[in-house]
């Protein structure tokens, strides 16, 4: 199979989807740009197509007739090891970057301490545990599931090789229906005994489930660079079509009369555990591109995406450290009116980073220059953060009158210019009641004018469940303690944050 320039368009516009998502998502801010790069399809996102596609890719390019079964393991397992090497580079960097912000930049640390936790209390055991891929902060998940991946595709190559494409991938089937009870959870006890002193972070992919995508992406790359696939159909076609624009049209509310709405359709496109309906989505529009791109080679080829998507490894290893390097100053600004513009220069530099990748395969740029590049940028973004940096407090949150001591409390503090009715811009977190009974301290937060709202999140949902006669049936407060004999307003409930304070809230 030749390479094929649509698909490397395609992986560097799922590289620059997945960077602006992460840059917003790190930072606690809103971009209306989100409208274009979180799932504007469907039920499906950047991070599961770019498994598919690089799974696709690894069956074509390590099935090739010149390659034995032994290169073919050499390869992959050389692949992998350096994608281990750039994961460890990107926790060395940011493990170190969360270290100096916690003497220089104190009010970014909720920040980052939320996506790399536990950094400041055992930096080297976490470092261990993540270097070992069983601790995965925030952003450090797609390397090690491709770690994984890498060191089984030989055995899944040579098992295609002897015509068992069909048990592999009845076996990946299986075991993705089962994926619920066959999560990294009960792995815990074990990783709980060797990783005793905190809480591990276990990643937000199951692997069980996310299995499928890059196994079935590599039958269908072993098939096509082998020229055993006959897969258009114009039958096939016409049911694509139709399954897509209706997935489409119910992720978009055109069938909300009828009870189908985005909140609904995502309990079956559940997207850690992959969903049987995300699955379909991916799978019709996987199709639909296929088609397009044999009729219409060029019609997706875009040159600027596809040059980042040719060099992905170093590309992604980028924008994992860019993400967390730029979070304190994107979150101090999230509330500007450029906030969008600075989101898109900072995913821009994955050109850089191109271009970078590009030059030390030439062997035009030598270490040093690298090293100092990045000593640059680091140096850029420290004083960016330090200026925008404002004086910070701690905040402890109590919570009385709790009735039920068994279900999780969600405590969300919200910017005075944020909207009461959305997900908060500064702090978000589930409590048990007992905690926030004795009070819960958020120990570095910036001053300036907050509101706080907590609920127990009876359902799970985390939304504040309203009934059919339009009142909350779920316990819930505001900081304030406003009357709530009517929706409250920001004036109602915001306070000023310029010192220590406890602020209690009366359920």
């Amino acid at each position: 199979m030749k390479r094929i320039a649509a698909l490397d368009s395609i992986r560097g516009l799922l590289l620059l989807l997945m960077t602006i998502n992460h840059l917003i998502w790190i930072s606690g801010g809103y971009s209306v740009i989100q409208n274009v790069t979180l799932q504007p399809f469907g039920q499906f996102g950047a991070a599961e197509c770019f498994v598919l596609i690089s799974g696709l890719l690894a069956g074509a390019i390590y099935s090739r007739e010149s390659l034995t079964n032994a290169q073919t393991i050499t390869k992959a397992w050389h692949r992998a090891f350096s994608i281990y090497r750039y994961h460890i580079g990107c926790l060395l960097i940011v493990f170190a970057w969360v270290l100096i912000a916690s003497h220089f930049l104190p009010s970014a640390l909720p920040i980052l301490q939320h996506s790399a936790q536990n950094v400041m209390e055992t930096p080297f055991k976490t470092f261990i545990a993540s270097a070992v891929l069983v601790n995965q902060p925030n952003y450090f998940d797609i390397l090690p599931l491709y770690i994984i991946f890498m060191l089984l595709l030989p055995v899944l190559i040579i098992m295609y090789r002897k015509g068992l494409g069909w048990a592999v991938v009845s076996i990946s089937i299986i075991v993705w229906i089962f994926s619920k009870e066959l999560n990294t959870t009960i792995l815990l006890p074990f990783f709980s005994f060797v990783f005793s002193s905190f809480k591990l972070q276990l990643g937000y992919f199951n692997l069980f489930a996310w299995q499928l995508l890059f196994v079935g992406g590599s039958a269908l790359g072993f098939m096509l660079q082998n020229k055993t696939l006959r897969w258009q159909h114009p039958v096939l076609t016409a049911i694509a079509v139709i399954i897509a624009t209706g997935l489409f049209a119910a992720h978009y509310g055109v069938f909300s009369d009828y009870g189908i709405q985005r909140w609904a359709l995502y309990a079956y496109a559940d997207k850690p555990e992959l969903g049987w309906l995300r699955t379909l989505n991916i799978t019709v529009w996987v199709y639909l591109i296929a088609v397009i791109i044999q009729r219409y080679p060029n019609a997706l080829h875009i040159k600027a995406l596809s040059y980042i998507g040719r060099h992905s490894l170093r590309v992604f290893s980028w924008q994992v450290v860019i993400v967390y390097l730029s979070a304190p100053l994107l979150h101090n600004l999230r509330l500007e009116s450029y906030y969008t513009l600075l989101i898109i220069a900072f995913a821009a530099t994955l050109w850089g980073a191109a271009l970078l990748s590009e030059k030390v395969n030439m062997h035009t740029v030598s270490r040093l220059h690298w090293v100092s590049g990045c000593s640059v940028i680091l140096s850029i973004i420290m004083f960016a953060n330090v200026v925008t940096a404002d004086g910070i407090s701690p905040l402890t949150i109590k919570v009385t009158n709790i009735s039920d001591p068994k279900t999780a409390v969600l405590v969300l503090v919200y910017d005075e210019k944020d909207d009461l009715t959305q997900r908060p811009t500064v702090y978000m977190n589930t409590y048990s009641p007992q905690k926030l009974a004795q009070g819960i301290t958020i120990d570095a937060l910036p001053f300036g004018d907050y509101a706080v709202f907590a609920f127990q999140d009876t359902d799970g949902d985390y939304n504040l469940t309203i009934g059919n006669d339009g009142m909350p049936i779920e316990h819930f407060g505001y900081s304030n303690n406003p009357p709530l004999t009517a929706p409250v307003l920001m004036d109602q409930v915001k306070f000023a944050h310029r010192g220590p304070q406890t602020k209690t809230i009366n359920f």
